[in-house]
């Protein structure tokens, strides 16, 4: 919502709340659900029957296609394939990628202009922190962005939800702020029948609340961050009492879905979770299948897993570099993620074609405890709407106390401190001391990463 709609919103009444919530949810079914939408939806159906040899020719072309619109358009990659003598020319097989060094979120930053198509009015402008905590700004065409969005949908659809379904959604919008603890804790999209439910409330005494909201709508998919579906389940199971409704699946996104997760998931509610792997940067896309891979389409992207030293593995853990084959606004070529997955090399059980990974590593981010018992996953939005930022990670050193250490983009300069605090205490309440620390650089793990919340409190939930 526009800054306005949202001031409105917090000082309206929760029928008024649906209302707002409702009319925004329209804006965006025309974005996302109009025009392209229906012509990328049979793209979709047609990519899914290619055998291996059509898979690797289909991305084999529309790669050359892709290299060559950013030799003419692009102005970081006219200067890159001018300086290593490169033209469309080379790149007429999917392993021709590796000619391309690799691409990563510094260089973004420093040089987002020149990744960018200048004669492009981008669809939407993509703000996100990243799972690393590092920020970047990327624009958006109408296809990449109605893609991405019906690969969802499509997700959905494969495990037997049906477009406009019953949707109950557990992830990290406010609905309404943390000290508000008075229900309902859930607000109606009627857009796309859509009840969004409160991650920030769950405990045992809302629970109730919760289990009445449920019940009543009787969701046919339950969607969200595994993270918080696993708490409103772990409510359940401590009640010793059954939903009652029983959805089709649960799907799951945003987060590893952690297998003690899925178990606790899909015991309480009686139902498979197929979880999702995406990227804010809409480079990639993959979908869980009924034997547990997560099978990449082909149409939004290519996918590579490399090793130290940026040479292609299969079959074990490396790195995930991915590269638009849609996005003319801002195009990724050999971009690094961030994360690491085993990309697998066989053909999947399920009997399809599809590229997919065995397993995805590296988004395992700690969660926020707080005095009355709630887990707080995804704090990574508290870097939404901040400038100056390059790098930041949240530890909880006690229930009540948060260090957020920022290594900032220009030394020295300080950052909207007063913003930051309260978009964490927004999320774990105000009686969190938050105290904010500035340094050179913040230590990694043995994979290169470092990661976005550390708890030195300890889950005593589980």
């Amino acid at each position: 919502m526009s800054g306005i709609t949202d001031s409105i919103y917090q000082i309206s009444p929760p029928w008024l709340q649906n209302l707002l919530i409702s009319a925004y949810g329209y804006q965006l079914y025309r974005k996302r659900y109009t025009g392209l939408y229906h012509d990328i939806r049979r793209s979709i159906d047609a990519a899914k029957i290619l055998t291996r040899d059509e898979l690797e020719a289909y991305q084999a072309e529309r790669l050359h296609q892709m290299v060559k619109y950013c030799r003419g358009s692009i102005p970081y990659y006219q200067k890159l394939l001018a300086d290593w003598g490169l033209s469309e020319q080379d790149f007429t097989h999917t392993r021709d990628l590796t000619k391309l060094p690799v691409l990563d979120k510094q260089t973004i930053r420093k040089r987002a202009n020149e990744l960018r198509n200048p004669e492009i009015r981008p669809y939407m402008v993509q703000h996100t922190s990243g799972s690393t905590g590092t920020p970047l700004v990327l624009n958006v065409d109408e296809y990449t962005y109605k893609l991405a969005m019906a690969l969802v949908v499509d997700h959905e659809e494969q495990h037997g939800v049906r477009f406009g379904a019953r949707r109950a959604t557990f992830a990290g919008r406010m609905i309404q702020p943390v000290e508000n603890m008075n229900p309902p804790f859930s607000r109606y999209n009627r857009a796309e029948n859509q009840r969004l439910f409160s991650s920030y409330h769950i405990n045992n005494s809302n629970f109730p609340h919760y289990q009445r909201e449920l019940d009543r709508f009787a969701p046919e998919e339950i969607i969200g961050y595994p993270s918080a579906i696993y708490d409103i389940a772990s409510q359940y199971h401590h009640f010793g009492v059954a939903p009652q409704f029983r959805p089709k699946v649960v799907i799951t996104n945003s987060e590893t879905l952690m297998d003690w997760q899925r178990t606790r998931i899909e015991t309480v509610f009686n139902c498979p979770v197929r979880d999702y792997y995406g990227t804010a940067e809409y480079v990639l896309f993959s979908g869980q299948c009924s034997k547990g891979m997560y099978h990449l389409n082909p149409v939004i992207g290519m996918v590579e897993t490399v090793d130290t030293e940026d040479r292609p593995v299969t079959d074990t853990a490396g790195e995930i570099l991915a590269t638009s084959l849609t996005n003319k606004a801002m195009p990724l070529l050999r971009y690094r993620i961030g994360d690491t997955a085993i990309l697998g090399s066989k053909r999947c059980a399920c009997d399809s074609d599809l590229p997919y990974f065995r397993q995805i590593l590296g988004r395992t981010d700690d969660v926020i405890l707080t005095e009355d018992g709630k887990r707080i996953g995804r704090i990574d939005h508290i870097f939404k709407g901040l400038s100056g930022i390059q790098e930041a990670q949240v530890i909880q050193e006690r229930l009540n106390r948060c260090r957020i250490k920022v290594v900032t983009a220009q030394p020295g300069v300080a950052i909207d401190e007063a913003l930051l605090k309260q978009n964490l205490l927004t999320r774990t309440g105000q009686s969190m001391q938050v105290d904010i620390e500035y340094t050179r650089a913040i230590e990694r793990g043995a994979n290169g990463k470092f990661k976005g919340v550390v708890s030195l409190v300890g889950d005593t939930q589980r």
